[in-house]
């Protein structure tokens, strides 16, 4: 995913139009779009063009644009057109519908807090695509005590692929330590040549053995658990 910290204002800004929908306002989190961009990491651009145009599809209705040096992540083509993922922030009050909390919790309607996990889901995006991957997802598992982290992988070594994976767990752990509370951490990547879905490849690790093992790579191999068919089996990794 493309990350995206503090204020988005000095980094992307989006024009909706209104469309053919009388009064709607549309929000693309998946969008096509033409943008002139260079490589940073695996499938990451980054818009070189002062200013892009967005479009709903190729050639088609212009719906935003994006700023130079706004980064995005790629999830598909269509010839010279890119199709892309987009995460931001938009200013409430601008949107139709919008219900400020203030005058919620005026009214007495009570507002759900946003969870740790869900606080951190930025920090750890930031932490994957730089330097591991691009980042996927992550959900936690109350009733396991299971963290659950997604990301993919391209063109490594099984052993490198191990030594990244544990890399992961700890900075990870280390991040939501006083945070989320969790027993196991299981990481989920796709096949370390690239290829695959991820979730086909599964680490689990649990917090106890990462902190006794997870500074000896060889240690640490022998006390996690590894799947290579996304689940179905489970066992050691030679």
């Amino acid at each position: 995913m493309v990350r995206w910290w503090g204020a988005v204002a000095n980094i992307i800004m989006l024009r909706f139009y209104k469309t053919g929908f009388a009064g709607a306002l549309l929000l693309l989190i998946f969008a096509l779009g033409a943008v002139e961009a260079k490589k940073r990491l695996d499938q990451i651009l980054v818009v070189e063009a002062s200013v892009e145009n967005f479009r709903a599809e190729p050639n088609g209705a212009k719906i935003g644009t994006l700023l130079e040096g706004v980064e995005i992540e790629q999830i598909g083509s269509e010839g010279q057109w890119v199709r892309f993922r987009v995460e931001g922030w938009i200013w409430g009050p601008s949107l139709e519908g919008f219900e400020d909390p203030e005058d919620q919790d005026r009214a007495g309607v009570t507002i759900e807090p946003i969870s740790p996990l869900q606080d951190n889901v930025p920090r750890l995006k930031k932490l994957i695509n730089e330097k591991f991957g691009i980042f996927y997802g992550v959900e936690l598992n109350e009733d396991l005590g299971q963290l659950r982290l997604r990301f993919r992988v391209r063109d490594l070594e099984v052993e490198e692929w191990r030594r990244r994976i544990l890399a992961v767990q700890r900075e990870v752990a280390d991040l939501l330590a006083d945070a989320v509370d969790f027993q196991e951490i299981q990481v989920e990547t796709n096949r370390p040549d690239g290829s695959g879905e991820v979730g086909s490849y599964l680490v689990l690790t649990t917090l106890s053995d990462l902190g006794r093992y997870g500074d000896d790579p060889e240690t640490w191999r022998v006390h996690t658990r590894f799947s290579l068919d996304g689940g179905e089996n489970w066992g050691a990794m030679e």
